[in-house]
């Protein structure tokens, strides 16, 4: 079988013309299905980069209050510990002015413990007493390195004797880096009880993160959270706020599903294109060999083992091209990665990098399209040979 096959496929790749156009429409069929692929990637890197960045500097849950700060009673805890959460990171969160060298920047200060923060966010931090932690992209724009000194102010309220904003000097211990934008430009972490200290809010806190799902591990689907987020509800008074970690970009994360589909629907177009080119290469080797094939028919050959060359010949086509997409893809993922002229901005696009992040389903759903299209082109070449006779393609032999 093997060796009729080769037989005749050396019959339909005679001469130069035919070779040069079969690897062309196999490469236009690789790029075709390569940017299919990547764009389906892009999308779902950009969700899963936008999630695991969202919970690194929010846990699960975030629990807030209507009347800002409140003290966390046994009670409460009681509540909270409802839901059987894995960590529970208590924590003060304020606005300040963060200043260095007449450089000032509008932050949002945490104050924290640690570890439990560390448990609820997975993102390791060792706050010091003496020191805070800031975004990576806060510090390239104070134009600070660690162990240099910030000034912080802060708010005092409203009464008269405490209206003027109170200024502390911290050293930086270390950088964080959350993998977005707004939170490496905008997130200062301190210690829990120096930042109550300079508020002077006691051991109350406005913001109780909760984490329900291991940090560790990626989350594999939002629906566990939201079961957990309105037994909570339930739970706790109409007081309290409870709000999943992607609350605040849920907008973006939905448009992010709604343009996988539509623009992978808009990208069959070039797919489309592909196809074109194979029929194409169909018509022609018709055309150009229909005189072999016709004189192979004549000595014995018939029909049924003429289509299953072509058809083996199609499949050949479609994994070759697949191949070379899964390749290709590999090669934009690392130019994403090592590329400077592939960074985006981050203060638009909320990442400052993305990269391609393909699982399984996406694999199938892709190749299974892509298979479909290119049968499409071998049953037009079927229905070509099928509908000329013998004798027609004999008198072009003989002519």
């Amino acid at each position: 079988m093997l060796n009729s096959y080769l037989s005749i496929l050396k019959i339909v790749l005679h001469g130069r013309s035919a070779g040069k156009i079969l690897l062309a429409t196999i490469f236009s069929f690789t790029f075709s299905i390569s940017v299919i692929l990547c764009t389906f990637g892009l999308m779902d890197g950009f969700d899963h980069l936008l999630k695991s960045g969202l919970r690194h500097s929010s846990g699960d849950l975030l629990i807030t209050s209507k009347k800002g700060f409140f003290p966390l009673t046994s009670e409460l805890k009681k509540n909270l510990e409802s839901i059987h959460p894995l960590a529970m990171a208590p924590v003060i969160q304020t606005e300040a002015f963060a200043i260095h060298e007449g450089i000032s920047k509008g932050v949002l200060v945490r104050g924290i413990e640690g570890e439990n923060f560390s448990q609820a966010t997975g993102l390791k931090l060792h706050v010091e007493n003496t020191g805070l932690i800031i975004g990576i992209e806060l510090a390239h724009a104070l134009k600070v390195k660690v162990g240099d000194e910030i000034a912080l102010t802060f708010g005092r309220g409203n009464a008269s004797s405490e209206s003027l904003p109170t200024v502390r000097q911290f050293k930086i211990t270390a950088l964080v880096t959350h993998g977005i934008y707004q939170k490496d430009l905008r997130l200062i972490y301190l210690p829990r009880e120096v930042l109550a200290e300079v508020l002077g809010v006691r051991d109350w806190v406005n913001l109780v993160i909760l984490s329900t799902q291991d940090p560790a591990k990626p989350l594999e689907s939002l629906d566990l959270i939201q079961i957990d987020q309105q037994k909570l509800r339930r739970e706790l008074s109409i007081d309290f706020f409870v709000r999943p970690f992607w609350s605040e970009y849920s907008f973006l994360i939905e448009a992010v599903k709604v343009e996988k589909i539509s623009i992978s629907l808009i990208l069959q177009l070039i797919v489309v294109v592909a196809v074109f080119n194979i029929i194409a290469f169909v018509i022609y080797i018709m055309e150009k060999k229909a005189q072999d094939f016709f004189f192979l028919r004549a000595v014995g050959m018939s029909l049924h083992q003429i289509m299953k060359f072509w058809f083996i010949s199609i499949f050949i086509v479609w994994a070759l091209a697949c191949g070379g997409a899964y390749l290709l893809s590999l090669l934009f993922n690392w130019s994403l990665a090592n590329l400077s002229f592939f960074q985006i901005p981050g203060e638009i696009y909320v990442l400052s990098s993305l990269q391609i992040r393909l699982d399984s389903k996406a694999y199938v759903i892709v190749y299974l399209v892509s298979l479909l299209w290119v049968l499409l082109a071998g049953l037009f070449g079927y229905w070509r040979l099928k509908n000329r006779p013998i004798v027609q393609g004999l008198r072009q032999e003989f002519a």
